[in-house]
């Protein structure tokens, strides 16, 4: 057993600095929201077509301390706290907008996410928060108050019982998660139908799953930077007039 715990948390230690030096190395801005090109757009529209797109960008980091060995209650209440912590400053070289045209900008009911979305668009959008949008739900394995882990360990086996159907007592189901997912690709589609441009300022897990999902029904992504923070995902689709 220790030799799998010592596995996993070499692997995510090994990832995160692996994540790290991936976004110290990316371009600023790195994540850019603009409208569809005219006339790219009058291109397709002679041949009887629109191009959408829909951008997933994730939440500002939260401005809360995380501690690397803890007990599962100190690990719950870490997580009690990042769902209701706000973000920290954006920086403003990390995301340019350069929208021209009016559109609404969705985002989730936690704070991080709300908060991101008003600080980045609610001087010129107006905002639009959803529960559907929040991140999957999660809730620390019981396990002896005195056992202390990394808290990536606790949140790694949480949500792999999670996934595995062994951990959502008190919380939303892998089914019901992938229920709302759906329904959230199909709010954005319908946006992106209506503006052109949809956005939604989520959360890391979720926006990977809509992808997954608008990938699934056609879409193409041409742009894959939203595991980080303030990053995005960005995905078009070609459709008839």
């Amino acid at each position: 057993m220790l030799k799998y715990l010592f596995q996993i948390v070499f692997f995510l230690h090994i990832s995160t600095v692996a994540l790290l030096a991936q976004q110290a190395k990316i371009d600023l801005p790195f994540t850019t929201v603009q409208d569809i090109d005219e006339l790219l757009q009058n291109q397709f529209q002679k041949q009887g077509q629109r191009l959408l797109q829909i951008y997933l960008i994730r939440h500002a980091k939260p401005n809360l301390k995380k501690r690397f060995f803890c007990s599962a209650d100190q690990a719950q209440n870490y997580l009690d706290n990042y769902n209701s912590a706000p973000v920290c400053e954006l920086p403003s070289a990390y995301v340019s907008i350069e929208l021209i045209k009016p559109h609404q900008i969705y985002c989730s009911s936690l704070p991080r996410s709300q908060e991101t979305a008003l600080r980045l668009f609610g001087n010129s959008y107006p905002i639009v928060s959803d529960s559907v949008f929040r991140e999957f739900e999660l809730k620390i394995v019981n396990a002896q108050s005195i056992i202390k882990l990394p808290l990536d360990l606790w949140k790694g086996v949480s949500r792999m019982s999670w996934f595995l159907g062994f951990n959502h007592r008190g919380i939303e189901s892998l089914k019901k998660a992938k229920e709302r997912v759906v329904f959230s690709a199909d709010n954005l589609e319908k946006l992106a139908n209506q503006e052109e441009t949809a956005i939604l300022v989520g959360h890391g897990m979720i926006n990977a799953s809509i992808a997954k999902e608008l990938k699934r029904r056609g879409w193409t992504i041409v742009q894959k930077k939203g595991h980080l923070n303030l990053g995005a995902t960005i995905l078009q689709k070609v459709v008839p007039l």
